[in-house]
């Protein structure tokens, strides 16, 4: 990942847009609107489209291009759309996926669920993978039968990360058990307080149980932290940022939100995560009190994969690259750039599935 491109003029991107959209009904007309969707929520899927908008490894001013002609380019003709956008544009999802997936005559309930994933990947990602990035772009490709991906993209400072999400490995796991098809990023932290960490069950189930314990013994774990007036030694090196350990700084604590859970104990870490309310700080806090109070040590490993190519290969990844390469060749496309793309998919296809070193 790297900080935004400068974006094309309108020209260009207007030639851009009937590029994708010829390359999409091409694709789709052969293997459907879910298989599309399935393409982008693909690690290796994704960065193949991606090349088509600009070759070389992903950068977050290329995916939101992409996503951008994607969003103009389709519609509920075409039996798969892409909702959302940068900054205030992700608070229109629930919206738009309203107007766009009723258009498309999908059962209220597929429309609900939808709503729900997408509030749901923003949580996870801006709430329960605490890895010091904030959310500025939120995406959601959906297809008339339901399949989706999402795509956010965090910042910090000059850093960017990347999440991945997929309906087919939100089948096959919990959407808070390592749901993520791949995490992309500038640089990996020291630490990372994820509770979706596979190794991190225990931590979600005690961030639960602690709330049974009351409100008193809370407050009395939060009164065994330093004072907030006493300040680090760290904050007098100049240029330092330097990473705290998440388990042993203080934290803002919204006694508030924690009486409300305490009263109404969520059922599980999933439910617990959707309360109003509870964000970064309320989650770190319950994880000390886990800490603190029944000794559970989580991993403070980040996830993220700092290298395109060093994202897991799927069973279907190599077929869905083959998949677009196919719908190139028997595009619309005028021949000059079709044999172009072709060559940029082939290239890309040898690049990523190559013999690699341990």
């Amino acid at each position: 990942m790297e900080p935004p491109v400068q974006r094309p003029s309108r020209a260009q991107y207007e030639r851009l847009r009937a590029e994708i959209r010829t390359v999409v009904g091409s694709f789709t007309g052969y293997f459907g609107p879910s298989r599309f969707v399935e393409l982008l929520g693909d690690p290796a899927g994704l960065q193949c489209f991606l090349t088509l908008i600009r070759p070389g490894s992903p950068t977050s001013g290329a995916v939101e291009l992409m996503f951008s002609l994607l969003k103009d380019a389709l519609t509920p003709m075409d039996g798969v759309v892409v909702v959302g956008g940068v900054y205030s544009e992700k608070f229109r999802v629930p919206d738009e996926i309203d107007g766009l997936a009723t258009y498309m005559g999908m059962p209220e309930a597929q429309v609900e669920m939808l709503k729900e994933v997408s509030r749901a990947t923003a949580k996870v990602d801006g709430v329960a993978v605490q890895d010091g990035y904030e959310l500025w772009l939120h995406v959601m490709a959906f297809s008339v039968e339901c399949a989706w991906s999402v795509v956010q993209i965090g910042h910090k400072s000059v850093l960017r990360r990347l999440y991945l999400w997929s309906s087919r490995r939100a089948a096959e796991r919990d959407l808070v058990d390592e749901p993520h098809t791949l995490i992309l990023s500038d640089s990996r932290a020291r630490y990372c307080l994820d509770f979706t960490h596979s190794m991190n069950w225990e931590l979600r189930r005690s961030s639960v149980e602690v709330l049974r314990e009351g409100l008193g013994r809370l407050r009395r774990v939060a009164a065994s932290y330093r004072p907030r007036e006493q300040r680090s030694l760290l904050e007098y090196v100049p240029d330092l940022q330097a990473e705290e350990n998440p388990l042993t700084t203080p934290v803002r604590v919204n006694w508030r939100v924690l009486e409300g859970l305490c009263k109404d104990v969520p059922e599980d870490f999933r439910d617990l995560l959707m309360r109003r309310g509870v964000g970064v700080a309320t989650l770190r806090f319950l994880a000390i009190c886990a800490n603190r109070l029944y000794d559970v040590t989580p991993t403070l490993e980040d996830r993220a994969v700092v290298e395109a190519r060093a994202a897991p290969i799927g069973d279907d990844s190599e077929q869905l690259c083959y998949d677009l390469l196919e719908a190139i060749r028997y595009s619309k496309l005028n021949e000059m750039r079709r044999t172009e793309l072709e060559a940029r998919v082939e290239g890309f296809i040898d690049w990523y599935f190559g013999p690699r070193q341990n």
